[in-house]
């Protein structure tokens, strides 16, 4: 019962995000870190309500980075300022002509800006505890971790062919701001869908969840198709096509092994020519003759490796970008530049090197997690699920170098709550005192 309210009330936060436009605005986003506060505590209440097992590592990484962003606002003598960093002692300089130097300041440039970044970095690290504790609380069901967000991504999947049979002129990105970011929460989520299909059996629950998922997986590919992102497009189709590789290389021998990674290439093939509109193909070709965006899109990176520069150690201040970067101001001059379109960079360059190594350090132990759920001897059901966890998770890894993912609550959320499922995979020794029938189904690896 406490497994299913975290898991209920989690995924109606995700859905309330995604559907107030990402949750881009402050006053959404609040809402739903104060919900994801309630149900943490919640969920530990009562004697049915054991924590999964500590990581002090793992926990300290996670909470360190939304307190440094709390501490960059906290103003701290101008002599500590200048040791940090000195370029926000040279911003304030020229603001202060007329008066002396204020014996304290923030590290932040925009400190407003950056409390909002904290109580939105301590939500997501909220986000990756829930679901986290709920891979220890079932350990025999981990796909059901994976069908709130399954369920949001294709109920915006629906929303977005409403869109495309608008008219031929509308954009379509659900009730996100961009088809960027759409098409990322939709990519995300396609390997669970298909990765169903590949714990196929003949009969029973997994003979279902196989035809029920390649239908959702289908819907999914077709709606990122129709909302003309080329990353999403690209992503989605690589996905796929990783999804098969793996289950092929660690399920197969010999000549089957070839047949199906050579059938799924060309499945992969066939898929893009059957679902790339004439529109998709027009943005991908003006992609490969360097259109503006595309070449705009370079020179952002530049000038953000020039904000790390000049912040290296404290960051400019999380949510102060767009102020940061406007002296080194090359591309696009006539836009405003509020984000980098790169998540490592601009985090790195609001940051500094001091919470971006402890990002680092979660997502070492996030991937080593996945990895080892993937290589790990395991029933069909739960390493087919750790494979689809490591490939979700790299497709959000993927799009946050050329597009926002953490920068937009609701995709952000949702690849948190990958990273903590991911995280939960070694839980398997764990897990047996609460589903030894389940665990002793095999002791072999996927292909017995």
């Amino acid at each position: 019962m406490r497994a299913a309210f975290l898991l209920v009330g989690a995924g109606l936060v995700l859905g309330y995000a995604a559907l107030r436009y990402g949750g881009v605005a402050a006053s959404d986003w609040n809402i739903c870190a104060i919900a994801l506060g309630v149900l943490l505590a919640i969920g530990y209440l009562g004697r049915d309500g054991a924590p999964a097992p500590a990581s002090p590592l793992l926990y300290c990484a996670i909470f360190a980075i939304p307190l440094w962003a709390f501490l960059q606002t906290v103003p701290i003598p101008a002599a500590w300022v200048s040791v940090l960093s000195p370029e926000r002692i040279a911003l304030a300089k020229p603001l202060l002509r007329f008066g002396p130097m204020p014996g304290s300041l923030p590290l932040s440039i925009r400190p407003d800006a950056s409390l909002q970044y904290a109580i939105r970095y301590l939500a997501f690290g909220t986000a990756f505890l829930i679901a986290r504790d709920l891979m220890w609380r079932l350990p025999a069901r981990p796909w059901v971790i994976a069908l709130p967000p399954l369920a949001v991504a294709l109920a915006e999947s629906v929303i977005g062919f409403m869109q495309n049979a608008a008219g031929s002129n509308a954009v379509v990105s659900g009730t996100f701001v961009n088809r960027d970011h759409y098409s990322a929460l939709l990519e995300m989520c396609l390997p669970f869908a298909a990765g169903a299909v590949f714990i196929f059996a003949p009969k029973g629950i997994r003979a279902v969840a196989a035809c029920a998922g390649a239908a959702a997986a289908a819907l999914l590919l077709a709606a990122i198709a129709v909302t003309l992102s080329r990353a999403g497009f690209a992503i989605a189709l690589f996905s796929l096509l990783l999804l098969a590789w793996i289950h092929g290389a660690i399920r197969l021998r010999g000549v089957k092994r070839v047949l199906t990674l050579g059938g799924s290439l060309l499945a992969a093939v066939a898929a893009a020519g059957v679902l790339a509109s004439g529109g998709l193909l027009d943005r991908i070709g003006s992609s490969v003759a360097g259109d503006r965006g595309f070449g705009d899109r370079a020179l952002f990176w530049k000038e953000t490796l020039q904000v790390v520069h000049a912040y290296p150690l404290a960051g400019c201040g999380f949510g102060a970008f767009s102020s940061a970067v406007t002296p080194y101001r090359q591309a696009a001059v006539i836009r405003t530049l509020d984000y980098a379109h790169n998540d490592y960079l601009q985090f790195l360059a609001e940051g500094g090197i001091i919470p971006f190594l402890f990002a680092a350090i979660v997502c070492v132990i996030i991937i080593r997690a996945a990895l080892r759920g993937v290589l790990r001897a395991a029933p069909l059901e739960r390493r087919g699920f750790a494979i689809a966890c490591s490939v979700a998770l790299l497709a959000g890894m993927l799009h946050s170098a050329v597009d926002l993912i953490t920068y937009v609550p609701a995709t952000g959320m949702l690849l948190c709550w990958i990273g903590g499922m991911a995280a939960g995979l070694d839980f398997d020794r764990g897990a047996r005192r609460y589903s030894g029938a389940f665990y002793s189904e095999t002791k072999v690896g996927i292909g017995r």
